[in-house]
């Protein structure tokens, strides 16, 4: 009988192949290093990024994976970009083959589902179930909802397209996670929507910040501090320019606080397909001196400090899903401030660092804003708040939580 080693790995996070090399997103190959710290091999299946998607694609930070350090801990698998029904069912009998040799293969089995057709992570969990081992399920966000509420705004057809799927998939993955040993939810809005249907269930939470680089005890008092004085409140946020993460309420609630009186500076930090609509409407509402669309910061320390400079981080999801900015923002001392939700509202009820209002009142977030920047002494609280609550996240402890839970259970 083959001997069992490592940690099995089958993720949508996609690889990109030009060349020789084999890139991965950046925050995704830290990962790999931490998994690597708690696992003797560490094996990584995930399809292959088609390269004109790959070049359109202006939010991923690609890394060569030959950088990986101790190279030799981690071997990758690529499977096929297969999300149309056809290019799936034309690979499905070969990838599950695949799929079926790693798993016997491999000690541990984790698998991060997050689709219909095309998620090789789901087909992974069925193969394993066949040959009766245990796996793990990760997962970030409730993938059925995201689908319905991100095409709220979207043509007839598209909604009507998500109305059919999402049932559909809602009960795929609740058979999946129902054989499941143990389930693994990034987020209380992941929690609360999968916990129900598998017996082991863990709220964890997903990070790539070394301890170091959390606000020190001294810059977050000088920052509380120096929030009292400041005339201008700033405000920011990092991510896509995506439906789900409304950012046209963005803009509004910032216009709102602007008409109220308040004298702020916003920056949003990142790109994606409602840039265009962002700045038209940017324009239309005279916000040009107020708002400035960066696009994307792939230095991650510079970002960061832009987030430390900044007073508050302003975000209107509109999803059930686990947004790691909201994390980093804790980490860097700045309250999160916006639409309420499960994941954010358990980020911060216990040590405080974030305020929030009804799921979609954007008039609503920008009297928040209006409010905290009249009350600064409440606002520095806040500041504390934030990175006191901040020092619980970083990628050693959360990692290291995460293989101890896989090796219990499996």
């Amino acid at each position: 009988m083959m001997e069992q080693k490592g940690l099995l790995l089958v993720l949508p996070v996609p690889f990109r192949v030009k060349g020789n090399c084999v890139l991965f997103e950046s925050q995704a190959c830290n990962g790999l290093e931490r998994w690597a710290d708690n696992f003797s091999k560490v094996v990584v299946a995930a399809p292959v990024l088609p390269e004109d998607l790959a070049e359109r694609e202006k939010m991923m930070t690609w890394r060569d994976t030959a950088t990986l350090s101790d190279r030799d801990r981690f071997e990758l698998v690529p499977l096929p970009w297969a999300y149309s029904l056809s290019k799936f069912l034309k690979t499905y009998r070969s990838t599950r083959t695949s799929l079926a040799a790693l798993i016997s293969r491999c000690r541990y089995l984790q698998f991060a589902i997050g689709g219909l057709w095309g998620d090789w992570s789901a087909i992974a969990a069925i193969e394993a179930r066949k040959k009766n081992r245990s796996y793990a399920i990760h997962t970030d966000r409730v993938e059925h909802e995201v689908m319905l509420r991100s095409t709220q705004n979207a043509s007839p057809k598209q909604r009507l397209k998500a109305r059919f799927i999402a049932p559909i998939m809602a009960k795929y993955h609740q058979g999946i996670i129902r054989d499941c040993t143990l389930g693994l939810w990034h987020g209380n809005d992941c929690y609360k929507a999968y916990s129900p249907f598998c017996q082991n269930n863990y709220l964890i939470h997903d990070i790539h910040l070394k301890p170091s680089e959390g606000i020190g005890t001294e810059e977050l008092i000088q920052k509380s501090d120096r929030v009292k004085d400041e005339t201008t409140l700033k405000i920011c946020y990092a991510g896509r320019m995506e439906p789900m993460k409304a950012p046209l309420d963005w803009v509004k609630a910032i216009a709102k606080a602007r008409d109220l009186g308040v004298n702020l500076q916003a920056t949003w930090f990142g790109d994606g397909t409602l840039f265009e609509q962002m700045k038209q409407l940017i324009a239309e509402l005279k916000l040009e001196n107020c708002i400035h669309l960066s696009g994307l910061i792939s230095d991650r320390v510079q970002l960061l400090q832009y987030i430390r400079e900044s007073h508050l981080m302003l975000f209107t999801h509109i999803t059930p899903e686990s947004p790691r900015c909201l994390l980093e923002s804790l980490v860097c001392g700045t309250p999160i401030v916006g639409y309420q939700s499960e994941f954010a509202q358990d980020l911060v009820k216990d040590y405080g660092g974030g305020q929030f209002v009804d799921l979609g009142d954007w008039q609503q977030l920008g009297k928040l804003i209006e409010r905290l920047s009249q009350d600064r002494t409440f606002l520095a609280q806040l500041i504390q708040q934030a990175g006191r609550n901040g020092t619980r996240f970083n990628d050693e402890s959360v990692f290291r939580d995460r293989s101890e839970l896989i090796k219990k259970y499996l």
